[in-house]
């Protein structure tokens, strides 16, 4: 599994004030209504939006925040390169 993309990481708090902001007019200031219809929401839409970055995001090569998650990454596709590769020769 990779790690989440700038792109991806700056979605949830833009979604969150914006379907908050819209939420509050329609509650009329009551926080429980406004919490409720902010999660209610923000969730069908962060699960669209996350999916949509996710097939954009495939057309580029990823860029690591830290050395560390991509030595792991490039370890991880070698191993099962390797895992593959042998079950191909038969061992």
């Amino acid at each position: 599994m990779s790690t989440p993309s700038y792109a991806a990481r700056w979605f949830l708090p833009v979604c969150m004030v914006l379907v908050g902001g819209w939420a509050w007019g329609l509650t009329e200031g009551n926080l429980l209504m406004w919490s409720a219809l902010t999660v209610m929401v923000a969730t069908p839409v962060l699960s669209l939006g996350w999916y949509l970055i996710g097939l954009v995001s495939t057309r580029f090569e990823p860029l690591y925040i830290l050395e560390k998650a991509e030595t792991a990454h490039k370890a991880r596709i070698e191993r099962k390169k390797n895992r593959k590769t042998a079950r191909m020769n038969g061992e």
